[in-house]
């Protein structure tokens, strides 16, 4: 006498369950990735925002703002006091006080310069509050630089 089974084997349940973690885990690494550029991305775009609000703060005040006398600044963690009050203080020098640069983003933000008439804004990226090989800096003259990105 034959029997007709009418469901799936455990051999053909779990070639579905590897296929699918196997889609899922490439999803995540691919998702993760994206994730991370657009961070970048939009790390960039502040970064010439600033630049361009510097030229507004010069064309207003005749010099730049600056968050440290240095040349070279060093950028704190967007989750620690100190980064969050970089921030805030660029926030109320060059964007009237708005909450222009995401606490969230993963990038601290510094502007250094050692007289009134140059800058250099320094973002470093921070993840799980330790800093990482990602720099981008952006002078009076020049476009947004990208440092071991």
């Amino acid at each position: 006498m034959i029997t007709r089974s009418s469901g799936f084997s455990l051999i053909e349940l779990l070639v579905v369950v590897a296929i699918i973690g196997i889609l899922s885990a490439t999803g995540m690494v691919l998702y993760s990735g994206y994730i991370q550029s657009a961070k970048a991305s939009a790390a960039k775009n502040l970064m010439a925002q600033i630049a361009l609000a510097q030229s507004e703060q010069y064309a207003n005040s005749g010099s730049y703002f600056k968050t440290d006398s240095s040349e070279v600044c060093a950028p704190r963690s967007p989750s620690s006091d100190e980064g969050v009050e970089t921030i805030v203080q660029i926030e109320l020098a060059l964007f009237d006080g708005d909450q222009t640069i995401p606490r969230d983003g993963g990038y601290g933000y510094c502007i250094g310069g050692t007289d009134s008439n140059n800058f250099l804004v320094i973002a470093q990226e921070f993840v799980s509050g330790d800093s990482t090989e990602c720099t981008l800096e952006v002078r009076r003259r020049g476009g947004v630089q990208s440092l071991g990105c």
